[in-house]
């Protein structure tokens, strides 16, 4: 082969290579232009197995690059299983180049079994961007216990003893019936005090004075306008289950709210338009106590005219004197 023609193949060969080279760079970075946010998100909960009564957290935690937004989801306690929501916060961190951010829910149960906490999703984006974009966590099961389930003297039943002789000494009896004496007298005494003490009490006040007072005590800390919203209806929606606790012997303030709407749904002294409003009072107070809900102030003021009314349209109509 000539020496002419072998330099021409190679500066063939040469511009062949920096084609494709050329070619395989453009490829490779239109590959990383088009690649999805480094993103990862997972729930967990911090024991697999309670009693009930117990607590336990239920995290849901987000991995993902500096630049990239996070959104968590206005959590309710109908979706986490039948679970209670007793505290909740977030934290955010920085590690090895990656944001970590980390939303926690504070949970007990009284219903045993197995519960599953469905899947959550999380939506995310990009700085700069205006979509959002989703990612789903897994679900997470956990069994709840009875607290008799493993008890070690669930079947301990015994049979009975036999009859036990005692002596017939006048002195065992003597101080037998001496003692009864003394307790029974101890009990007339101390029941006779305590009546005298409560007929010395005067009457309890009615609970709908008890519940204005402290409308206007709250009313006079001006919450909202600092900022303390989440305060302002905890305080709000505790006076007005405690009304509703020493008004009609509902015990209000130790159910969760999905419990407490089913107590007053067979309440008779409630109508339909009381239970309506008390409903909707008590949605809004769980949305901003758990969800991070933040009403405006007017709302807020709205909330509070709700709880007015419904004292002023049940409260316990006084006696006329004769």
């Amino acid at each position: 082969m000539k020496p002419l023609k072998i330099i021409n193949l190679i500066c063939a060969i040469f511009c062949l290579s920096l084609f494709f080279t050329s070619s395989g760079v453009s490829f490779a970075a239109s590959q990383k232009k088009d690649k999805s946010p480094d993103i990862e998100a997972a729930a967990s909960v911090d024991k697999a197995s309670i009693r009930i009564g117990d607590k336990i957290t239920y995290a849901i935690t987000v991995k993902a690059g500096k630049d990239i937004e996070v959104e968590f989801p206005h959590i309710l306690p109908e979706n986490l299983a039948g679970f209670a929501v007793k505290d909740f916060g977030s934290s955010r961190r920085w590690f090895f180049g990656k944001n970590i951010f980390k939303q926690w829910y504070f949970l007990d149960t009284y219903v045993s079994g197995e519960h599953t906490i469905p899947a959550i999703v999380v939506r995310y984006r990009a700085k700069g961007q205006t979509d959002w974009q989703e990612v789903r966590v897994n679900e997470v099961t956990l069994a709840v216990e009875s607290v008799l389930d493993n008890s070690p003297d669930r079947g301990d039943i015994r049979d009975i003893r036999g009859p036990r002789n005692f002596a017939g000494k006048a002195r065992l009896y003597f101080l037998v019936a001496l003692a009864a004496l003394l307790i029974i007298g101890g009990a007339v005494g101390f029941l006779f005090l305590k009546r005298k003490k409560e007929a010395c009490k005067p009457p309890p006040l009615p609970a709908h004075i008890i519940a204005y007072a402290a409308l206007e005590a709250l009313e006079k800390k001006d919450y909202v306008r600092k900022g303390q919203t989440k305060a302002y209806y905890i305080e709000l929606s505790g006076i007005v289950r405690h009304y509703l606790e020493d008004r009609f012997n509902i015990r209000a303030p130790q159910m969760s709210t999905e419990e407490f709407l089913v107590k007053v749904k067979d309440e008779s002294s409630l109508s339909g338009e009381h239970k309506g409003l008390l409903r909707d009072f008590l949605a809004t107070s769980d949305l901003v106590k758990f969800a991070k809900y933040q009403p405006a102030e007017a709302e807020a003021g709205l909330s509070m005219a709700s709880a007015k009314k419904l004292i002023d349209q049940t409260k316990q109509e006084d006696k006329p004197k004769a």
